[in-house]
């Protein structure tokens, strides 16, 4: 990008970035997002409750695995770069351990009740669940679910790549390295 005048060439690096910002932006998928993002908390969900029930305890490093593969799925489908796709996978994650929780819930009141999950489900009250959640969370619980939220936010969010800003206009190829040169 040789110019005479530095003028020249912010204004046409200018442009070449508002190309690119409306092309990632027309690529936006927030509906699919959304429905990657639901989807992949239902199945974290069901994982933490399927944790929980084999191992009789609550492992936090679930929520992390959930806000990642949360925040991959939303940003797979979405292809979002705006702070919406970011919030989406941090919500989704948020509802998946909430929701972990509470089938871990029902299925331990299930088991103590020696009935089927549906039946206790439908027994079960939405206070008794809060409660049972509150009373078995601590702040080191609490921090790493912050800590998966976080994730969910953090992956959800498209990076633009090298070759897309090559084909921008925006960077130089790479060129080969000569022989006995190390880059």
């Amino acid at each position: 990008m040789d110019t005479t005048a530095s003028g020249e060439t912010n204004q046409s690096q200018s442009a070449l970035i508002a190309a690119l910002n409306a092309k990632l932006l027309r690529e936006q998928n927030l509906p699919l997002a959304i429905v990657a993002g639901l989807a992949t908390a239902l199945v974290g969900a069901l994982l933490w409750m399927g944790i929980v029930v084999a191992t009789g305890m609550e492992l936090g490093l679930v929520a992390i695995a959930i806000g990642a593969g949360v925040g991959y799925a939303v940003r797979y489908a979405g292809k979002g770069v705006t702070k919406t796709f970011g919030i989406v996978g941090a919500v989704c994650t948020l509802l998946s351990c909430i929701a972990g929780q509470s089938f871990a819930v029902i299925h331990a009141v299930a088991v103590d009740q020696q009935e089927g999950f549906m039946d206790a489900l439908n027994q079960v009250g939405l206070s008794h669940v809060l409660e049972s959640i509150g009373e078995n969370s601590n702040v080191i619980s609490y921090v790493i679910y912050g800590i998966g939220i976080y994730e969910g936010y953090k992956f959800s969010l498209r990076r633009v790549t090298q070759q897309e800003l090559h084909e921008a206009g925006l960077t130089q190829p790479a060129s080969p390295a000569a022989p006995g040169q190390t880059s």
